[in-house]
């Protein structure tokens, strides 16, 4: 365990701002945290993982969920008030229901949604029902089973995932699908799950595909090249009038269809001057901009005999720092940072 003079030179390094409420150096309103439970993941997703996989984390290197409530605690008091629960597969980790229940419980915590491949979904469905959960994001890119299984590299199918998604719906859960196209793997097989997802009353959001680690082998789509499609298939899209979530995507209407479309598109439509997210990865780091390295050693300094009043200052600090802008396309270029993989930052 590091100790309380590593937290106070970590402190020292980075002096918090004068600031009332919760917002970085560029004006930005920061009031949604994805918190990443565990690195661990069942699938191997070709634009994630390498094909062996990754060592994952030590026991005692990830945050224990004392010190998860612990910082969670803080960063509610401070403003941030809607939690994304995330991996890897954050329900690989035992315990992952009983840590959401406490946090939905933490005063000034308004929303607390989960991200998953769904693969162990159904058997949690029942209790987060009865939690609350506030919404679920589904990771689905496509609903062939041959190409599904070469995307995850798993034996599994989309039918547990498309199993899962209407369990859910059944108990009254708020349900998206999340869609990555990459070139050569789905880009097929977008319309058909665009046409599931309409069916079922669901939003499907596709993400554009973002050059780090192992994404940057992989070719993806433009949010351009895939409304064209869409429009082909079902017609115009309607610009959705209300904000669905708490991220950057654009959402659409369809005529006919009560769910819709909707576009993460990180590269060919840059929305850093709208972010309002930061991320707590597995490893206690807390990152606040998916691109770059700034942020702060959290563990180090939950660890580390500090009080709540120091750990405030330095979550503060650490958002206050936040980079206007990530820098995506440095990484793109030939020769660009690997920098890291997605599933140990919790995407």
């Amino acid at each position: 365990m590091r100790g309380p003079d590593l937290a106070s030179e970590l402190l020292a390094l980075h002096p918090a701002p004068p600031l009332e409420g919760l917002a970085d150096a560029h004006g930005r309103s920061i009031r949604y945290m994805r918190l990443s439970l565990t690195d661990r993941c069942n699938f191997r997703c070709v634009y994630c993982m390498p094909p062996e996989g990754l060592t994952p984390l030590p026991h005692a290197e990830v945050l224990s969920y004392e010190e998860l409530l612990r910082f969670c605690r803080l960063s509610a008091a401070l403003g941030i008030s809607r939690y994304k629960i995330t991996g890897g597969e954050p329900l690989c980790r035992k315990g992952a229901l009983d840590f959401i229940h406490a946090l939905k419980t933490l005063p000034g915590v308004r929303q607390v949604s989960l991200t998953t491949n769904a693969a162990l979904l159904r058997g949690a469905l029942p209790r987060l029902a009865a939690l609350g959960l506030d919404g679920i994001n589904i990771s689905l890119d496509t609903l062939n089973p041959k190409r599904y299984r070469a995307i995850t590299a798993s034996s599994a199918l989309p039918d547990e995932a498309v199993a899962a998604l209407q369990e859910a719906r059944g108990l009254g859960l708020t349900v998206k699908i999340n869609a990555v196209p990459v070139a050569g793997y789905n880009d097929g097989d977008l319309v058909p799950l665009a046409r599931f997802a309409l069916e079922q009353g669901c939003f499907v959001r596709f993400i554009e595909l973002m050059p780090v680690g192992q994404a940057r082998a992989f070719a993806g789509l433009s949010q351009a090249q895939i409304r064209r499609d869409m429009e082909e298939a079902f017609g115009p899209l309607t610009p959705l009038a209300e904000s669905i979530g708490n991220g950057p995507a654009e959402h659409f209407t369809v005529a006919g269809y009560s769910g819709g479309i909707g576009f993460i598109s990180a590269l060919s439509k840059k929305f850093c001057r709208s972010c309002n997210r930061v991320r707590l990865t597995a490893a206690g780091f807390l990152k606040v901009c998916l691109h770059h390295e700034t942020g702060r050693d959290m563990k180090a300094l939950l660890r580390g005999n500090l009080s709540d009043e120091e750990l405030a200052r330095a979550i503060r600090g650490a958002i206050w720092e936040k980079p206007l802008a990530h820098s995506f396309e440095e990484a793109s270029a030939p020769g660009g940072p690997r920098a890291f993989f997605m599933s140990s930052v919790g995407g």
